[in-house]
């Protein structure tokens, strides 16, 4: 069996400040903002923070949809903007487009772990130290949807997963983004990953870097340990600068043993 870590969730490309960890490892998952046409209705304005008063709007500053161009900084523009949701650690859903990150969620099988780490700012640093804060379990096999697809074929499958981000994507744009030649001058599969319990957002987060060096960070040995790492290098398991996605070769029993200690 097999746990992919998976880098998601907004960071100093696409909002501002980005929300961090604090003492007690409590934090505030904050998707990235969409960067396009949506039938999302989650805004930042309507999504409630998990600790505290108000929503998330009322923790940022700015967001730069498509992590470049010009910066939103006006409030209600901001409230307004719908999230991209993925992923969906309440219905238990995520896609992807990254080619390296379709590679290895191709290959999992039910039963096995997507889980997901971010990069937050930590309450004795403006580092921004990796931290896993959420899983779910594979309840079925991916499904790699290709450009090459009948657009029927692929509006059947996102059909059957209704609260996936790329399906309302779908939905709004007439067409998944990567699949159009109209949004990207590079189409590329995208991948759907289909959860179910045990799984969702981590009560605190689990920090999982110990090391920097220049803006990448590194897995820490403990975790290391624990995780089984299919990669390394000089430094250790890299998690970004850009986050990779990274194999584990830990059976998903070993995972969840890792998270209930840790959370």
């Amino acid at each position: 069996m097999t746990v992919v870590l998976c880098g998601v969730g907004a960071d100093t490309g696409n909002v501002r400040p980005v929300p961090g960890v604090d003492a007690e490892g409590r934090f505030e998952y904050v998707p990235i903002p969409e960067k396009g046409a949506t039938a999302e209705t989650a805004t930042y304005g309507s999504l409630d923070r998990r600790h505290g008063e108000g929503t998330l709007a009322d923790l940022l500053d700015g967001i730069r949809p498509g992590s470049d161009g010009e910066w939103v900084t006006d409030p209600e523009t901001v409230r307004e903007r719908p999230v991209h949701h993925d992923p969906n650690l309440d219905a238990l859903t995520y896609g992807e487009h990254r080619p390296g990150y379709v590679a290895k969620l191709r290959e999992l099988d039910p039963g096995d772990i997507v889980a997901f780490y971010g990069g937050f700012p930590g309450p004795d640093s403006d580092y921004k130290h990796r931290y896993l804060f959420g899983y779910f379990t594979v309840a079925e096999s991916p499904v790699v949807l290709d450009p090459k697809m009948d657009r029927a074929d692929v509006e059947a499958v996102l059909a059957e997963h209704p609260d996936n981000a790329h399906a309302k994507r779908f939905a709004g744009h007439g067409d998944l983004y990567y699949h159009d030649p109209a949004f990207t001058d590079r189409p590329r599969p995208v991948v759907i990953v289909p959860g179910e319990a045990p799984g969702g957002v981590l009560d605190r987060t689990i920090r999982l870097s110990d090391r920097r060096r220049g803006p990448n960070y590194y897995m820490s040995e403990a975790a290391a340990g624990a995780l089984a790492p299919a990669s390394a290098t000089d430094h250790g398991t890299h998690l970004g600068g850009f986050k990779p996605a990274v194999r584990c070769d830990v059976p998903a029993e070993a995972f969840l043993a890792f998270v209930d200690e840790r959370s």
